[in-house]
């Protein structure tokens, strides 16, 4: 049991876990969409807020750790069993 809530808490089986659930069949495209936007988001070196107005700056910076919670959330909500088997697949690589 331990070791299963170890493995939920590594951020890189969790970015695998990630990848491999846009290739899963069992997602709706609209989820798809809706984490691939957010990914982007993330990945993009432009920001809605500028980092040189004081404090709102940070603010979208400081959002990006919950935003890929809810990447998660959206991508493996609904199904517990692709759950499992996209953190197996995440293991093997």
């Amino acid at each position: 049991m331990q070791t299963n809530q170890k493995q939920k808490k590594n951020p890189v089986l969790q970015i695998k876990q990630v990848i491999l659930s846009f290739f899963n069949k069992e997602i709706s495209k609209k989820n798809k969409v809706m984490a691939a936007a957010i990914v982007i988001y993330i990945i993009s070196p432009f920001d809605f807020i500028p980092d040189f107005i004081p404090l709102a700056g940070y603010a979208d910076d400081v959002i990006l750790p919950i935003l890929l919670l809810i990447v998660d959330k959206l991508l493996l909500e609904k199904n517990k069993s692709a759950k499992n088997q996209l953190m197996k697949q995440a293991e093997k690589i």
